[in-house]
């Protein structure tokens, strides 16, 4: 009997090649996605969440001058 049964989630396809990169030595995904996620620990994930909302928006017209695409 599985006691924590499987999901599905989706990632885009460059963070699935990302994510290969790390996949060696017949390693399954969840635990390449544990060693991750045990090298940041989560306070301090959630303290870079906190700065990032705290930020200021920026305008959108603003955002892609700063990006180098064109303002229309």
């Amino acid at each position: 009997m599985i006691t924590d049964p499987p999901t599905t989630i989706t990632v885009p396809n460059s963070v699935l090649s990302r994510l290969k990169m790390y996949k060696a030595g017949g390693k399954t995904y969840a635990e390449v996605l544990e060693e991750l996620m045990d090298a940041v620990p989560p306070e301090r994930f959630l303290d870079w969440v906190r700065k990032e909302l705290e930020r200021p928006a920026v305008p959108y017209l603003e955002a892609r001058s700063r990006l180098g695409l064109r303002k229309d």
